[in-house]
């Protein structure tokens, strides 16, 4: 991984992958990451929020600039990111507990509900940056049992080798009983978010995308993920 400096900040990248696009004050990243910011702060139904995978927590700019203010619980097995995001982020970014733990291990530990989990895991492979087999096997299970039963699991979707698009997103949302697939232009990622009972989800998500003035906005699409 290295560090790139801008002008608003810094961004993590491995192997021409953004992992991280940290701000420096809260607002919009016009990334992906605002939009993932915006399925947590439209959708969840409750203050307890929890991150498995955080790199340099891009997603907390865009959050708090949302208006969200309640405390994070982040997991991610590096500490590489936090010096960095704890340099430009501590005089604005609230409460944000990093466990520096395996996210299967730290999901099977008891605690108290979640109202909505973000899943945003990666690994490298010779072919890039992919989602890790966890994710479509173990994960699914665990994080939905962490959830309250209103919670909502927001899941963003990297290619997995010899795994076709199609069952990557039915095998994260297989928990619940409805699920929607977001896609942004420029992205081959897709965002599902899921639970048993979702609001209006496109208008939501582009409500606090406008209020924050993010890019992402633009060609967002948004559709329901049939059984």
């Amino acid at each position: 991984m290295r560090v790139v400096r801008t002008k608003q900040g810094a961004r993590i990248v491995q192997e021409d992958v953004v992992l991280s696009e940290m701000l420096a004050r809260p607002g919009p990243t016009h990334t992906l990451f605002d939009t993932l910011a915006a399925a947590i702060a439209a959708l969840s139904p409750g203050p307890r929020v929890a991150m498995l995978g955080f790199a340099g927590g891009g997603v907390i700019a865009p959050l708090r600039a949302m208006g969200f203010a309640h405390p994070v619980d982040a997991v991610d097995l590096s500490r590489d990111g936090e010096p960095l995001f704890r340099e430009l982020s501590s005089a604005w970014a609230g409460e944000v507990n990093l466990f520096h733990e395996d996210a299967e291990a730290w999901l099977r530990c008891p605690r108290a509900p979640y109202h909505s989990i973000l899943e945003d895991l990666s690994t490298p492979s010779p072919l890039g940056v992919i989602k890790p087999y966890a994710s479509i096997d173990t994960l699914p299970a665990l994080i939905r049992a962490r959830l309250a039963p209103e919670g909502v699991c927001i899941v963003n979707v990297l290619p997995l080798p010899g795994t076709s698009w199609d069952e990557l997103l039915h095998r994260v949302a297989s928990p619940y009983g409805r699920s929607f697939v977001v896609t942004v232009p420029d992205y081959e990622n897709r965002v599902v978010v899921a639970g048993d009972a979702l609001p209006d989800v496109g208008r939501r998500l582009r409500e606090a995308l406008l209020r924050i003035g993010s890019d992402q906005v633009r060609g967002m699409r948004v559709r329901a993920l049939a059984p």
